[in-house]
């Protein structure tokens, strides 16, 4: 399983209601993501890919394609 299909179904475990979820949903405006939701996100990545983030690390995330970026851009994911 790709590094992206993980982190997309991390999203889903906790956004289970939105709308088909890829890489360019936006997380405001086509997933309605509050601040909350961020924080159980950050949640199941820490869980699915066993490590710690910290809570600002997203900022200035707007896609689940920028949280790829984020993450590999950090040094936090590794490629399988």
């Amino acid at each position: 399983m790709t590094i992206e299909t993980r982190i997309i179904k991390a999203l889903q475990s906790v956004l289970d209601k939105r709308p088909e979820i890829t890489l360019e949903s936006r997380l405001q405006e086509d997933l309605q993501v509050d601040s909350l939701e961020k924080l159980l996100i950050i949640s199941a990545l820490e869980d699915e890919f066993s490590m710690t983030i910290a809570d600002d690390h997203f900022k200035g995330v707007e896609t689940v394609k920028d949280i790829v970026l984020k993450l590999r851009e950090s040094g936090l994911l590794e490629e399988a």
